[in-house]
């Protein structure tokens, strides 16, 4: 079996057993008869089920920067813009079981630890990264306003995960599109004159 099939046998099965009955219940010799494959070969992974988790965690954040990535295309900013919501709502539904054990995960103090520091850089990576798009295309604030899209996007991404099933991504597109396009212009985020 090659290296990367049998890491991904392992996160599939990790997946479907954390979700079904829990990250606690789920022993390590549960996930590899899921898989298919020997106890060794985990072991030859990862040192625990913890470490296994935060490598679930670390996956999905290499797919995320991938969906990231299209900010720093040198496209127009509207291509730009319908490229990356394009690939954040596929991601959305790619990785729904996985998007939703980690927010159970960060729910659980027991395990909080374990994943904070590496969610805590997928968050920075995409605020980095956002916020370098919107400086290279001259929007000022740059970082405000990258949080503000970035968190609208979190928003859209927990209604879609525990709210509404189903929700209705592809009939957002268009008004997160011009929230974003918004954001890039003064017309957001500049501080208000106080009424008096």
């Amino acid at each position: 079996m090659r290296p990367q099939r049998g890491k991904q046998k392992l996160f599939d099965a990790a997946l479907t057993l954390f979700e079904s009955q829990g990250y606690f219940a789920t022993s390590v010799e549960q996930i590899t008869a899921e898989a298919g494959v020997s106890k060794g070969l985990v072991y030859n992974y990862f040192s625990s089920k913890e470490e296994l988790l935060v490598a679930l965690v670390v996956d999905a954040t290499e797919k995320m920067t991938k969906v990231g990535s299209v900010l720093d295309a040198e496209q127009p900013l509207a291509d730009s813009l319908a490229a990356f919501v394009d690939d954040f709502f596929g991601f959305l539904r790619s990785e729904r079981r996985f998007l939703k054990l980690q927010v159970s995960v960060l729910t659980a103090p027991e395990l909080r630890r374990s994943v904070a520091q590496p969610l805590r850089e997928r968050a920075q990576l995409l605020l980095d990264l956002m916020q370098r798009w919107f400086r290279r295309t001259g929007v000022a604030q740059a970082k405000s306003k990258a949080r503000v899209l970035l968190a609208l996007l979190d928003g859209i991404a927990l209604h879609t995960l525990f709210i509404y099933d189903p929700y209705p991504l592809a009939g957002l597109k268009s008004h997160v599109l011009t929230v974003a396009t918004a954001l890039t212009t003064d017309a957001l985020l500049t501080p208000a004159t106080p009424a008096r």
